[in-house]
């Protein structure tokens, strides 16, 4: 791919960081690079992110994070512009009634996010990020440059904590993302707010490389003060034998178990450091470098509750419930009480790593599931997502691998999609064939229509076959 970054794509883009890019870029061991990515970061967003930063840093510094009464402000300011926030908060005293306010659940997410965004704003920088995450229901979660933007100094801070000191620099990479996948975008690009520092997505799946030795040398070249990705990606670099140390590992989007970060860390010879994100919050929390099996609450804006599952009043502390947030700086996307689904536990008080915001214990996150195909090779699920969410008439979806060679596909499909019977035989001929043409020679997949698309949170992959004979991933 020759294409480079603009001022549309990089509004604040410098002669320096293009030359130092392109070099990445058009490296004789890079990958195949299929997308071309900006920050989209101009002068507003960028002051709008650096006074983010300073008043994280001082929130920080001062032990200043939200609670039930300071997150008010946050409540009463979007009362007034979002549709969902005044129908919602009707009649209630916030202050006096916080806990009784109505939980905002993912399908509010999917089904009123007109009446979520703000009536207010000019939409032509929305940015959609799809997400569906373990469930298989995509959330087509609206953003902003600026929300993104604040990423950095938060992913920043984290790294900081466990000894990393980004280089602010075009001619330094400050991280690199790792993917194992059949198809996944590979890009390579700079950020605005991070002094031109290099930033990439690389899949290591061979597919991706002119030659075998190339993904070795490209690493070496590029130097990455750290490497991201989720620890299916780091578990498919042991096993492919990659030789990189990098300062440390940031680790996201799925379940990290002791086990599992112990390996990694011995392997890589640096900090795993364990971040907890979602699309539709943003950075959440971050590995304790004192505990890592605690979190500290990341950013000053976010109000964290830990709520019992059946009553959804908060827990005493120290007791288990399902996290739950409000708050937020994505002016499209303010969020209301929101489930994240996941369960934790929330602790408060001083810690001997130096930061004092609250701290939490995520007990059931999004767990590593894999699939096998009858040779044997693993296959990340999300190639199978991949696959499935480009079917527009696919509301929700389940696969279950069951034997070695078998897999069921259980779809919640669009009313229309059923009703045409002609239509459907062949969208659903054209979709087998794309599935076993992913699992493998010899591979059988059973399509299901009876996939219930009832609000509840479940499971997008299942490996019952795994679990009945005790493989390893």
């Amino acid at each position: 791919m020759n294409k480079i970054l603009d001022s549309k794509t990089t509004p604040l883009l410098c002669e320096d960081w293009e030359i130092e890019l392109n070099s990445m870029i058009h490296s004789k061991y890079a990958p195949i690079w299929n997308t071309r990515i900006g920050d989209r970061i101009g002068e507003g967003e960028f002051h709008f992110v650096k006074n983010f930063q300073t008043e994280f840093l001082l929130a920080k510094k001062n032990v200043n994070y939200q609670t039930k009464q300071t997150i008010i402000s946050f409540i009463e300011y979007y009362r007034h512009r979002s549709e969902f926030f005044r129908t919602r908060l009707f009649g209630f005293d916030i202050k006096e009634e916080f806990e009784s306010i109505p939980l905002t659940k993912r399908e509010d997410l999917q089904t009123k996010i007109t009446e979520i965004i703000p009536t207010d704003l000019d939409l032509s920088k929305m940015v959609i990020n799809p997400t569906s995450g373990t469930t298989g229901k995509p959330i087509l979660a609206p953003n902003h440059p600026m929300a993104i933007g604040c990423y950095v100094p938060l992913i920043e801070f984290s790294v900081e904590r466990h000894g990393v000191k980004p280089i602010h620099s075009p001619k330094s990479t400050f991280a690199i993302q790792l993917c194992y996948q059949e198809k996944t975008i590979e890009y390579a690009t700079c950020h605005s707010l991070a002094g031109g520092a290099k930033f990439a997505k690389i899949n290591i799946h061979p597919n991706s490389w002119k030659k075998p030795s190339d993904l070795q040398n490209f690493l070496k070249e590029s130097s990455p003060q750290i490497l991201t990705g989720d620890p299916y990606a780091f578990e498919s670099a042991m096993k492919m034998g990659i030789q990189y140390r990098p300062e440390a590992i940031h680790s996201t989007a799925l379940e990290l178990t002791p086990a599992l970060r112990l390996k990694i860390s011995n392997y890589f010879q640096c900090p795993v450091i364990n971040f907890y994100s979602l699309n539709e919050t943003g950075p959440l929390a971050y590995s304790c470098p004192f505990d890592p099996e605690w979190m500290h609450i990341l950013p000053h804006d976010l109000y964290v509750e830990v709520l019992t599952k059946d009553t959804k009043i908060p827990v005493p502390t120290g007791n288990v419930g399902e996290i739950v947030v409000t708050g937020g700086r994505n002016p499209y996307l303010p969020l209301l009480r929101y489930k994240t689904g996941d369960i934790g536990d929330l602790e408060y008080g001083p810690c001997p790593c130096g930061d004092h915001f609250p701290r939490l214990r995520l007990l059931s996150g999004r767990k590593s599931v894999y699939f096998h195909k009858p040779n044997g090779d693993t296959i990340n699920p999300i190639d199978v997502g991949r696959i499935l969410r480009k079917k527009p008439f696919i509301f929700q979806f389940q696969v279950e691998q069951t034997k070695s060679n078998e897999w069921v596909c259980r779809l919640s499909l669009e009313t229309e999609v059923i009703k045409n019977e002609t239509h459907w035989e062949i969208e659903k001929d054209l979709l087998q064939k794309e599935l076993e043409s992913l699992f493998g020679e010899n591979s059988k997949v059973f399509i299901s229509t009876n996939f219930p698309l009832d609000g509840k949170k479940q499971l997008a992959y299942i490996n019952s076959y795994q679990d009945k004979i005790g493989v390893n991933p």
